[in-house]
């Protein structure tokens, strides 16, 4: 996934959730932030940010955050790129998912009972599936961790997924990574201990949980890798830089 037209600029500050200010070639412009986490240890005063410019008289702001750049790597924040990429890559056949082979539909957006999941598809041989996509931003080394934010809508889909597998479909919890250099999916167990329960359930009861990292730059994000995930892996939130 390549944005159309990227500047480069300075992050300012966030005033809420949804904006921020960015010094853009000596002016300060205000740019709609594509994540809605708090990204606390990324959008520090003074990083470098990516933007792409979207200019319409539909729109509010003339620009949208996409990208951090830390010491050592870009990392993408567009919460609506995860789900595209994971589409793509099942579409084009550079994901797999296990126990299921020749997958011959894909679909974004089903319902299923009183849910949303991302993608749900069907094998040649009949198998329906379903998969649920979580983007990833929050790392602390090689390790990534989900959530940043206490999440009751992650925790419903989870549970979601549990009541699909055991009607005969096969369920998928798939991260996707939006930063380089992974090498371990875990879950913030101490943010949201009840999520971490939720998904060691979905995986006693057959539900298949997916890592994989991307590679990311200014303007581009792919796919790169599966990684492990492993529900055991100690996380320690990154410390927040000093402005």
């Amino acid at each position: 996934m390549r944005y159309a037209t990227i500047k480069l600029a300075t992050f300012i500050s966030r005033p809420n959730r949804f904006i921020a200010h960015c010094q853009l070639a000596g002016e300060l412009v205000v740019v709609h932030v594509k994540n809605t986490g708090k990204c606390l240890e990324l959008l520090i005063p003074g990083v470098l940010v990516a933007l792409n410019y979207l200019p319409s008289p539909q729109r509010k702001t003339d620009y949208d955050l996409v990208a951090v750049k830390t010491v050592t790597r870009w990392i993408n924040i567009d919460s609506q790129i995860p789900n595209a990429l994971a589409a793509a890559a099942l579409n084009q056949g550079q994901m797999t998912l296990p126990q299921l082979d020749a997958i011959s539909l894909v679909k974004r957006e089903v319902v299923f009972r009183d849910a949303r999941f991302d993608i749900a598809g069907t094998t040649g041989h009949g198998r329906n599936f379903f998969v649920e996509v979580k983007g990833v931003t929050l790392v602390n080394g090689k390790v990534a961790a989900f959530p940043d934010a206490v999440t009751t809508r992650g925790l419903k889909h989870v549970e979601t997924l549990i009541q699909a597998q055991r009607q005969g479909y096969q369920a998928y919890l798939l991260f996707i990574i939006q930063v380089p250099q992974i090498e371990v999916m875990t879950i913030n167990r101490a943010l949201q201990p009840e999520l971490a329960a939720a998904i060691a359930t979905a995986q006693a009861n057959g539900v298949q949980v997916l890592a994989y990292n991307c590679q990311v730059s200014a303007a581009e994000i792919t796919i790169d890798r599966a990684v492990r995930f492993d529900l055991q892996q100690p996380f320690e939130l990154p410390p927040i830089p000093e402005p």
